[in-house]
């Protein structure tokens, strides 16, 4: 019998929870629905696919084989009985009742296509869809009306509503229903990293299973063993990416090292007051057109405050090969309110999540920073 560490070799660490669905599985005692919340990038969605390959695999119990029919199938999102639910662009004339793919457009197909594709490739990507901000009501709808279907293989259909908390309210309301009145051949697993946005009833009917950030040591491993990495860049992404293999991916495919760099200058420039320079930043940032660039950039500013308050305080940083500067920067300002900067530069992180105005968001964040520094007064 194989441990937790050899069952769902894909999902990465995570073993607390993986013991806890193997011996749901092996008890037969699968709840009609899960809730599965924690960190952005820790394994929601991939544990949830897992979890529907050992339900379908031919041989039976938690160890799904990966090579049946079943499996392939649902490692590739092609199984009928599995199903992803996520945020979708609303087609031109869409009306109630309409398949949620029904009235999009060519190119809006492709992207889904694609996402999805990169998704069964990879169950750690994030699925990004131009113009898809909400999970639909009319992609819900057709979970209820799919759950009271019999299954193509005589078990459970199981439907992933991955980030439910993008359902809206019409569409939280009509998943409601469907989990209040469950079929016995269908089972919903609903992830999130923000579970406080989902209605309490919602939650009340789901099996809550927690997932922690990741550790280091774990995230390293896996980029070694998924990627061509060197060890040494390895190390630094694993340290950066704060506990989520997306976040570390996403790492891997950018130039970390010139972007910490800019980082620094900017708040650097920042601090300093020097307007030019500020608006020379603020237009370099607002020219990429990337919200996800723009948080990405914004996370690196949060890790410096994080690790400047770190070394204030004696504590281990996470940019070790940018220790001396960090110790200047504390050492040269001793009376920075540390605490008060990581909460604008959430608050900034926040509002461009929500699709606020980039350049307004980085003025607000220049300005308070500056206020907040003694030695820019």
């Amino acid at each position: 019998m194989t441990g937790p560490l050899e069952t769902w070799p894909r999902v990465i660490g995570q073993q607390r929870v993986k013991r806890t669905l193997i011996g749901a599985l092996r008890s037969a005692r699968l709840p009609h629905a899960f809730l599965f919340y924690g960190p952005e990038g820790v394994g929601k969605d991939a544990m949830a696919f897992e979890l529907a390959r050992a339900i379908h695999c031919v041989q039976g119990g938690p160890d799904a084989c990966g090579s049946c029919d079943p499996c392939t199938r649902i490692s590739t999102m092609q199984h009928p009985d599995v199903q992803l639910i996520t945020a979708l662009p609303l087609g031109k004339g869409e009306e109630k009742g309409d398949p949620p793919l029904a009235k999009l457009s060519t190119e809006d197909l492709a992207a889904v296509r694609e996402e999805h594709r990169r998704k069964a490739e990879n169950p750690y990507a994030r699925v990004s869809i131009p113009r898809a901000n909400t999970i639909k009501i009319n992609s819900i709808r057709e979970v209820r009306r799919e759950s009271s279907l019999t299954s193509f293989d005589g078990k459970k259909r199981v439907f992933i509503v991955s980030r439910a908390d993008e359902m809206g309210e019409e569409a939280s309301n009509a998943l409601l229903k469907t989990l209040e009145e469950p079929s016995g051949d269908c089972m919903i697993v609903l992830t999130t990293s923000n579970r406080d946005a989902l209605l309490p009833t919602i939650v009340s009917r789901c099996q809550q299973v927690r997932f922690d950030p990741l550790t280091e040591e774990e995230i390293q491993s896996a980029i070694l063993g998924r990627t061509p990495t060197d060890p040494v860049h390895a190390a630094l992404v694993a340290r950066l990416a704060n506990g989520s293999f997306s976040r570390a991916l996403e790492l891997l495919d950018s130039d970390i090292f010139e972007e910490r760099a800019f980082v620094v200058d900017f708040i650097r420039n920042a601090l300093s007051g020097n307007a030019a320079r500020i608006m020379a930043d603020i237009d370099t940032i607002t020219s990429w057109k990337d919200r996800d660039r723009v948080t990405k950039f914004l996370l690196f500013v949060l890790l410096w405050f994080r690790d400047a308050l770190v070394i204030s305080r004696g504590g281990k940083v996470i940019n070790l090969d940018q220790q001396d500067d960090l110790q200047r920067f504390v050492a040269r300002n001793p009376d920075t309110d540390l605490l008060r900067a990581l909460r604008v530069t959430e608050r900034a992180i926040s509002l461009v999540g929500r699709n606020a105005y980039i350049k307004l968001v980085l003025l607000y964040l220049v300005t308070t920073l500056h206020g907040l520094m003694p030695a820019s007064r």
